[in-house]
């Protein structure tokens, strides 16, 4: 099967500390993207000697153009520019190329500009967005997140519909008469409330959006709501405060209109077309380097608790980076190189343990000692994480016994990865020649997953007592791999299937 391209639409998340007096601040005046191609100069993780070129992300907007030829539509929404650059190619213009098709587009959804400071929708509009979020269930006010899920919803609209609505013409009842670009499905990609946004859209079917909703994914979005955000409405007291879009982070609000982290069992669900391997959740684990008073916010991202930023039932993964910023999870090459895999790639990964046991030459073999692990997941010729669960992460899981951790890999709760991997993006030939890859299997993808036992001691954290790293080669169906360091030896279970 090849790669499924379709509009990417991005949807950035609340304003931050200066949206507590206004509604859009300087620098989003300044940046057309808001934050979606803001890049940064990549530091490898482990600290290599480089042998080859350091790396930079020069940001998600211009890697989506580069990598993949995405046309980016700012000014450009209508596509007539597009539709001219085509007519100027050779038809039919070779798959790969620039302006191959015009599903390879980005949006960027720039929802504040809808608020009073800016653009001013009349009340006619408003009627009408107030009377679709009533017929579809919702009877709170017309602000925040309802109110830009329902004008990204118009937007989905009109890039996938063949029919669609215009803000001129919109009324209580109206049917979408205007013609639409009929590019059928786009994939939302949110930051932080802008995941919310979308999830808002499609859970309440706003404008008809369901239908053409073909992947989401979410950065740093408080799925469960974001206890720590939500504290700063104690400050409301103030002069020139206004009630704004951190109500809506409130682990209330979310639970209670969008069914938190479990949006299956809520009676506005998201659609069964949307399976667990079209929603992916990216999650930050970094809170030093954010604000200073977010480093005393543990098992955060400096806002979104772990905990908080996922959904149950579909895949998800940790990085490193904190909710925005120079070690942003947006900023940064670990999280593009999971997203892009998401967007295009055609394989579903899930490596789980399957056995653990104290290995011949453990030096540590008694049954009361606890012991915790870090597993770091690579793809193959790239010194990133696409994975990390880690003590620096804050998310290992807790020390165990031998016994202890048996019975949690029984039941199924030690996974390791569940992502995604292109079966298509195979490295050059001088990258393929690495310790632990066959030379019949090098030309099949591989993911390379890194190891290391730690003995939990209550004064220093944890002592390492083991450390290793395998080639797994990505084969479908499910295949059994032997991991083992100077401690344990350990059996995964991986699953590849095909999307």
């Amino acid at each position: 099967m090849g790669t499924e391209f379709m509009p990417i639409v991005f949807v950035h998340g609340w304003g931050g500390v200066s949206d507590l007096f206004r509604d859009f601040d300087d620098h989003d005046e300044r940046d057309p993207y808001i934050g979606w191609n803001d890049g940064h100069r990549y530091n490898d993780p482990d600290g290599w000697v480089k042998l080859r070129e350091t790396p930079n992300y020069e940001g998600m907007v211009f890697r989506l153009v580069k990598d993949y030829h995405y046309y980016d539509v700012a000014n450009d929404e209508s596509l007539t520019r597009l539709t001219e650059l085509r007519a100027a190619y050779p038809a039919p213009i070779p798959a790969g190329m620039p302006y191959h098709a015009p599903e390879k587009t980005l949006w960027i959804f720039r929802y504040y500009e809808y608020n009073a400071d800016h653009l001013q929708l009349s009340q006619a509009v408003h009627t009408a967005l107030r009377h679709e979020l009533q017929a579809r269930g919702y009877d709170g006010p017309l602000t925040g997140i309802p109110y830009y899920a329902a004008l990204l919803a118009l937007m989905i609209r009109r890039i996938a519909g063949e029919t669609c609505y215009t803000l001129e013409e919109l009324c209580p009842g109206a049917l979408p008469t205007a013609t639409g670009l009929g590019l059928q499905k786009v994939a939302l990609v949110g930051h932080s409330m802008g995941g919310l946004i979308a999830r808002f859209a499609i859970q309440y079917d706003l404008f008809g959006a369901q239908e053409y909703v073909g992947k989401l994914a979410t950065f740093a979005t408080p799925h469960g709501g974001a206890r720590y955000a939500v504290a700063s409405r104690l400050l409301r007291w103030l002069p020139g405060l206004k009630q704004d879009d951190v109500m809506f982070l409130d682990p209330a609000w979310v639970n209670t209109y969008l069914g938190g982290q479990d949006p299956r069992a809520f009676h506005k669900p998201l659609p069964a077309s949307l399976t667990e391997r079209d929603v992916f959740c990216l999650i930050g684990t970094r809170h030093e380097g954010y604000f200073p008073v977010a480093r005393r916010l543990p098992r955060t991202d400096g806002i979104v608790h772990q905990e908080e930023a996922y959904l149950r039932g579909f895949p998800y993964a940790y990085f490193y980076q904190t909710h925005s910023g120079i070690f942003g999870i947006r900023e940064n090459l670990a999280p593009y190189e999971a997203l892009r895999r998401f967007l295009f790639g055609d394989l579903h990964v899930k490596i789980q343990v399957e056995s653990v046991r104290f290995s011949a030459t453990a030096h540590h073999a008694n049954a009361r000692d606890r012991f915790f692990f870090r597993y770091g997941i690579k793809p193959r010729g790239i010194n990133i994480y696409l994975n990390e669960i880690s003590e620096v992460c804050e998310n290992q899981p807790q020390p165990r016994t031998l016994a202890a951790l048996q019975e949690a890999v029984t039941a199924g709760r030690y996974v390791v990865y569940d992502g995604f991997a292109d079966s298509a993006a195979l490295i050059p030939i001088a990258g393929m020649q690495m310790p632990g890859v066959a030379a019949e299997r090098a030309e099949v993808p591989h993911l390379q997953i890194e190891h290391r036992s730690y003995l939990y001691n209550a004064f220093v954290g944890g002592m390492p007592v083991g450390s290793n790293y395998t080639m797994v080669p990505l084969t479908a169906g499910v295949s059994h791999v032997n991991l083992g360091d100077q401690e344990f030896d350990f059996t995964l279970a991986v699953s590849v299937t095909h999307r």
